[in-house]
């Protein structure tokens, strides 16, 4: 599997909603794509729950 492929675990800071019928509960841990993960972080909805691939 490569890197851009490798689930990335984050840290909910607020309650995200990534289906509209299903909340996702500030505080969870969650495995997302990389993309999804800088989206999330970089929108301060969640924070890293350990390095990113290439940092």
């Amino acid at each position: 599997m490569s890197e851009a492929k490798k689930p990335v675990p984050v840290r909910l800071v607020y309650d995200v909603w990534f289906r509209d019928d299903v909340r996702t509960a500030a505080g969870a841990i969650v495995s997302l794509s990389l993309d999804e993960a800088k989206a999330l972080i970089a929108a301060g909805k969640a924070e890293r729950a350990d390095p990113l691939p290439g940092e």
